[in-house]
């Protein structure tokens, strides 16, 4: 990394040979009660990699795998880390652009300028590694953070709420309904295609684990399938045969499964309740389903089929073609 420190000593790359626990420590005392399984398997797979540094070996073979943090900063008091930010490259057509993740502040240390000052020690560190764009998430409650990303030159891109089916409460389709059910059909992949590209854009969808060429129909796709130990549950909402929607519940290795749901923008609710129940009812009963869907759209028909609203992130974003204007952090390259 080619930041280094000039009149800050409590604000330092981080180095993932010795930081590891404590980021791991940030992070569960920062967003434990946020946290699904896989958001805590993550950490744990942090403090697994920290404890294989005691060898040469186990950190040959263990930094960089599952996601651990390998770039960012961290802010350190009396030897003990209490702010931490992530930075994630992501390659994409157009370039490299970055996640900033993992900001977190010791709640003792708070309203100190902690998180401003690793932001734009992030911010500095990607403009002078080429990066075109700095990304991050925000949750909707956290107007202070909102506003401090703001200040920083970031603009609000999209919001985007998680909701999570427990393996409980399960629902059926009200009786009378005149929708019907059918697996998706080949012939509805044109609309399916163009429906999930408008529902997960493509400057959402790189930072989810969404894959538009997964659903797309033929034998390939089941090969693959097949072969990785994959399903993928394809079904198609109609009235009078006119597809309405279509859900791809698609099955994972950690504790949930996600399903991806295509509609067209003026879409009918009663279609969005019946995928959603039958997915839970359809699908491996005895595991969590997650969607990922634009926030505010449709919430009460979500809650109505026992999909819990667990969380709204706002996407911001900040182009970092054009040297970001910071304060001064007491670092330079």
């Amino acid at each position: 990394m080619a930041v280094v420190m000039n009149k800050n000593t409590h604000l330092r790359p981080l180095d993932p040979r010795k930081d590891l626990n404590g980021v791991a420590d940030l992070i569960d005392i920062c967003f434990d009660f946020y946290m699904d399984e896989d958001g805590r398997e993550y950490v744990r797979q942090i403090r697994r990699v920290a404890k294989a540094q005691s060898s040469l070996l186990g950190i040959s073979q263990n930094l960089g795998s599952g996601g651990v943090p390998m770039q960012g900063f961290v802010w350190e008091v009396d030897g003990k880390l209490v702010g931490n930010l992530t930075i994630i490259p992501f390659m994409r057509e157009s370039g490299w652009q970055y996640l900033i993740a993992n900001v977190a502040t010791d709640p003792s240390y708070r309203r100190q300028g902690i998180a401003r000052q690793l932001t734009e020690a992030a911010l500095e560190w990607i403009h002078e590694h080429g990066g075109k764009n700095a990304w991050l998430q925000v949750r909707e409650d956290n107007s202070g953070a909102y506003n401090l990303y703001a200040s920083l030159g970031f603009h609000e891109i999209a919001r985007r709420t998680t909701y999570r089916a427990l393996p409980r409460n399960y629902k059926s389709l009200p009786a009378g309904s005149s929708i019907y059910l059918t697996r998706r059909r080949s012939s509805d992949w044109p609309s399916q295609k163009a429906w999930l590209q408008a529902v997960y854009p493509p400057n959402i969808a790189w930072h989810l684990p969404f894959r538009l060429s997964s659903f797309q129909p033929g034998f390939w796709n089941t090969l693959v399938q097949f072969v990785n130990d994959e399903t993928i549950y394809q079904w198609a909402a109609r009235r009078d045969d006119r597809l309405l929607g279509v859900a791809s519940l698609e099955t994972n290795r950690g504790t949930t499964d996600s399903l991806w749901l295509a509609f067209p923008p003026n879409l009918e609710e009663d279609a969005l309740f019946a995928l959603l129940t039958h997915a839970r009812l359809e699908g491996p009963g005895d595991r969590t389903i997650t969607v990922n869907f634009p926030a505010g759209t449709a919430e009460r028909c979500f809650q109505s089929a026992g999909y819990d609203k667990h969380m709204t992130l706002i996407w911001m974003n900040q182009p970092t073609g054009q040297k970001p204007v910071l304060r001064k952090t007491g670092l330079y390259v």
